[in-house]
């Protein structure tokens, strides 16, 4: 039976830490290395990339259901969906526009909204305190990650930030958290990734890593090879990263 024994402050927050012994622990004693997605998993801002999505495509004559967003948008990159959505033929510059028109609609509505995922910030504080390495891998523009991450004030919290300009391939292909661990210099049997997209997760399982499921987007039940999903980060289950 688990045991409450002891607590950890941080910034004068008391938090108390769940001793679990080793035969139910969770998570392996290699890891190294936390990899975030952006979009779902810093922040809780899918209503509004939905809604930004949904008007975007209205204005060009199409329609998007809140099903069709989370089975086909979410998690992807804007150069492989603006191309899905207006055809191949598409430049690269045409690609940018499109990109940057529906990311400001975005930005526009999530303005006034922008904050962390409850408990974010002390978590980080804690996998620092331990000594983890952090990383952010999103399909997000580079306009987007400054927008949040400088927004939110947490950019020194991090190790390295991958953004969709820095990769070929978006998710469900793993090279943006293949990417997170060249530049943290850690192995993927080193490395845990916090996704709440299905693109995502199998990014993070085909990168080699094992992953946290975050319920911000999708159901529990629909989150498949997690570890275990959470709703935000004050989690017990997220205990089992502090060994005692």
């Amino acid at each position: 039976m688990s045991v409450w024994n002891c607590s950890l402050r941080v910034n004068s927050v008391e938090r108390i830490i769940l001793k679990i012994p080793e035969k139910k622990r969770l998570m392996p004693e290699s890891l190294k290395a936390a990899l975030f997605d952006m979009d779902g998993v810093i922040v809780d801002n899918n209503d509004f990339h939905r809604k930004a999505w949904q008007l975007f495509l209205k204005r060009h004559g199409m329609e998007l259901s809140d099903s069709d967003y989370n089975r086909r948008i979410s998690g992807r990159v804007n150069s492989e969906l603006m191309r899905m959505m207006f055809g191949q033929q598409l430049s690269e510059e045409e690609v940018i526009a499109l990109g940057e028109e529906k990311e400001k609609m975005f930005r526009d509505l999530y303005e006034h909204h922008l904050r962390p995922l409850n408990g974010l910030r002390d978590f980080l504080k804690l996998l620092k305190k331990a000594g983890f390495k952090l990383a952010v891998g999103t399909s997000a523009p580079v306009s987007n990650m400054d927008f949040i991450i400088d927004g939110l004030g947490i950019r020194d919290m991090f190790d390295a930030l991958v953004h969709q300009g820095m990769i070929e391939r978006g998710k469900p292909d793993p090279q943006i958290y293949q990417l997170c661990m060249v530049k943290l210099g850690v192995e993927p049997h080193q490395s845990l990734v916090f996704e709440d997209s299905l693109a995502g997760i199998k990014a993070g399982v085909a990168s080699g890593a094992k992953v946290i499921g975050v319920t911000t987007t999708h159901q529990s039940a629909e989150l498949k090879e997690t570890l275990f999903n959470i709703s935000d980060y004050m989690d017990v289950q997220l205990e089992s990263l502090f060994p005692q």
